[in-house]
């Protein structure tokens, strides 16, 4: 067998072509197996190498890898497969480095996850061998962590915060958030990591900083009698800034259950809905946020289904989570309907 190939060659920089005529089907072979191997490996640093091993895996158990971006179309869920044995293995793609979860789903104990930090070319090993059920029909994990990304895990799974109710004034809750994430910059910067540095403290800290911030109060709230100091600060808040968003849609779950209450009943979606195009004109907040609203609000607001999936159109633009929710919303709308009471004959 006799064959021309046309091939270029990287070299110094230049690009040159090669003519190689005629070849063996041997030399074919070889070619391509070459040729393939430098593909794999060139992919290989595209990807993030997961692996670890899991204790208490039964039939029916799932592991999954989810990524959320910023994008709801872009946002990864994937099933890591798991061996009889309990280990695991997955190459995930990743474009820039990313925050993700691990999520185990058990049928005899439950559902919880853990979060972990991913980079393409770099490796991560979880061992998620130490499950403790829970009298709650849950589990906890207590995941070991190893490989590159081994202290950019452990850092983005530590769930220390700060509690609210431990301090008498929002000034004064302010002022220890503010410690919070100071120190935590400082710590982050000593794993010596710039992209984790970069990529996600410097991204994410100021955004989980104000929503910290605005969950002073809880959601059932009275914001008539909230401190001035509170409402000084949400006011001053720019809506218009993506940064925040997860603060805006906290404050609003807050401001619609307050009007429900003040109005002695009714709907507590539409007036957070109608507080949210009040607060901000950014479309993609509008589109985030209204749609988390429903998403939130569909499984107790039912007897305003209708009036508010209408309101919700008028206001989200992204067809992608309209189209997500709908399931949800004609489920609810048909349940509504048999509930209905019959008129009088």
């Amino acid at each position: 067998m006799r064959c021309i190939f046309r091939i270029f060659i990287r070299k110094f920089g230049q690009m040159k072509y090669v003519s190689i005529m005629p070849l063996t089907l041997r030399t074919m072979i070889g070619l391509g197996l070459l040729l393939s191997f430098f593909t794999c490996c060139q992919s290989d640093k595209e990807k993030a190498l997961i692996t670890g091993s899991i204790d208490q895996w039964s039939p029916g158990s799932h592991l999954f890898l989810g990524i959320t971006a910023d994008d709801a179309k872009q946002s990864i869920m994937a099933e890591i497969p798991v061996d009889d044995d309990g280990s695991f293995s997955c190459k995930q793609p990743v474009e820039k480095p990313t925050v993700a979860s691990i999520i185990v789903n058990s049928p005899d104990l439950g559902t919880n996850r853990i979060s972990v930090f991913l980079e393409k070319g770099k490796t991560l090993t979880v061992d998620l061998r130490q499950i403790q059920p829970t009298d709650n029909n849950s589990f906890d994990i207590e995941p070991t962590f190893g490989g590159d990304l081994r202290a950019e895990s452990e850092f983005v799974n530590d769930n220390a915060s700060v509690d609210p109710r431990d301090f008498a004034t929002f000034h004064d809750f302010k002022d220890s958030v503010d410690r919070f994430y100071a120190d935590r910059l400082i710590r982050a910067k000593e794993i010596g990591n710039p992209a984790f540095v970069n990529q996600y403290i410097a991204v994410y800290d100021p955004i989980n900083h104000n929503a910290r911030l605005v969950n002073y109060i809880t959601h059932d709230a009275n914001l008539d009698s909230v401190e001035t100091a509170y409402m000084d600060f949400i006011n001053a808040l720019d809506f218009n800034d993506p940064v925040n968003e997860d603060a805006l849609q906290q404050f609003l779950i807050t401001y619609g259950r307050h009007v429900q209450k003040k109005n002695q009943g009714g709907s507590a979606t539409m007036p957070a809905l109608e507080e949210l195009t009040r607060r901000t004109q950014n479309q993609q907040m509008l589109d985030n946020i209204s749609s988390h609203l429903m998403f939130f609000f569909l499984m107790i607001d039912t007897p305003y289904v209708e009036t508010v999936w209408a309101k919700y159109n008028t206001i989200c633009k992204d067809k992608f989570q309209i189209d997500d929710l709908r399931p949800r919303y004609e489920a609810r709308s048909k349940e509504l309907q048999k509930v209905k009471p019959q008129r009088p004959h």
